[in-house]
């Protein structure tokens, strides 16, 4: 499905969000200068314009907006330097989710799978959303002084497009765990039922067959080896993300007490929330698409624990198929689906309700 959607997501290019092509050895290495050029202008504009002096603002002011830029900055190069290495590993993501629908249709017989477009609309809309507010912020730099915004702007567009990215690829993972645990679950509903007549669509093995349970436990690896390849290959980017958009939702708190108490004028409160809203929102999106699919990993288990313990008197008489169930036991329990930002923090709720802390 992601394999689809390259004809869209390859103008996310311009930004270095994503590699153009796959075959073109000079078009990469080309990006690769772009991406850098992008760097390297974004760090001039902004030790130009951190020398221009600033008469009217507190000192505490330009402490924190410089922290707060320069997180930014920081931020949008790991992002373009992590992609800018890993070319080779987007694509290969790409073809294993492609080789995962492939299994799902062909060997667990679900037929030909579609991404919900409901989902895929919220996501579009979350991402016009969040770059609409952006207009909002480059009124208020044009009729209010907002301290190194323009040093930042394009940083800022590269962190919330790409945030709504991994929050596309985050959601397509969560689609196919729950689509493995209706199977797993269509499996237990046919060893509750005996096993005696459950057979897949328009195929001849059964559901409760050690055939069947083999593909299952199969495609839970390759589920497994898609999100550990997502984590090391998204992990830095995803860390640094969550860290500005922390800073952006409790910072601007700052801000907003200033313009309260008379300091600045009433329209910086539009800043504030420009910057803080949106951050907040991709957040909490993030964090529930994370959280989905640790629950249908959990289900999952469930499922499969149900297996283990409630065969059906078929399957009880076969050693293979109860040392098979065993093993896919260990496997769930230990290899466990989920986001991890390089070993700092699983993206779920517990990681929301650190933040609202």
């Amino acid at each position: 499905m992601l394999y689809r959607l390259q004809s869209c997501l390859k103008y996310f290019a311009f930004l270095g969000l994503v590699p153009w092509t796959n075959n073109c050895r000079p078009c990469q290495c080309f990006q690769q200068i772009y991406s850098l050029f992008l760097i390297i202008i974004n760090l001039m504009i902004f030790f130009v314009e951190i020398e221009i002096p600033l008469k009217d603002s507190l000192l505490l002011s330009l402490l924190v907006s410089t922290i707060v830029f320069v997180a930014k900055i920081v931020c949008m190069t790991v992002i373009m330097l992590q992609m800018m290495c890993r070319y080779k590993g987007y694509y290969i993501l790409c073809k294993e989710f492609k080789r995962l629908r492939e299994r799902f249709e062909v060997q667990l017989k679900m037929g030909a799978l579609a991404y919900p477009r409901v989902r895929y609309i919220k996501i579009v809309m979350l991402g016009m959303a969040s770059l609409g507010t952006l207009g909002c912020l480059i009124y208020t730099s044009f009729i209010a002084s907002l301290i190194y915004f323009w040093s930042s702007f394009v940083a800022l567009i590269i962190i919330r497009l790409q945030c709504v990215l991994l929050l596309l690829y985050v959601d397509l993972m969560g689609f196919h765990v729950q689509l493995l645990g209706k199977r797993i679950q269509d499996v237990l509903h046919c060893h509750s039922m005996g096993g005696g007549n459950c057979i897949p669509d328009g195929n001849c093995k059964q559901l409760c067959s050690l055939e069947f349970l083999l593909e299952l436990k199969q495609s839970h690896m390759q589920l497994f080896e898609l999100f550990s390849h997502f984590n090391d290959l998204f992990g830095w980017s995803i860390l640094s993300i969550f860290v500005v958009m922390f800073m952006d939702g409790t910072v601007n708190v700052y801000w907003t007490q200033q313009v309260l108490a008379g300091v600045y004028g009433l329209v910086y409160l539009n800043a504030a929330f420009s910057f803080s809203v949106p951050s907040l929102a991709l957040i909490l999106a993030f964090c529930r698409s994370g959280e989905y699919c640790k629950w249908q990993n959990m289900l999952i288990g469930s499922y499969v624990r149900a297996l283990a313990y409630n065969p059906s008197p078929q399957q009880a008489k076969e050693p293979a198929y109860t040392e098979l169930l065993t093993e896919f036991t260990m496997q769930v329990e230990h290899n466990v689906l989920a986001i991890n930002a390089e070993g700092f923090m699983l993206i779920d709720n517990s990681l929301l309700m650190s933040v609202c802390t």
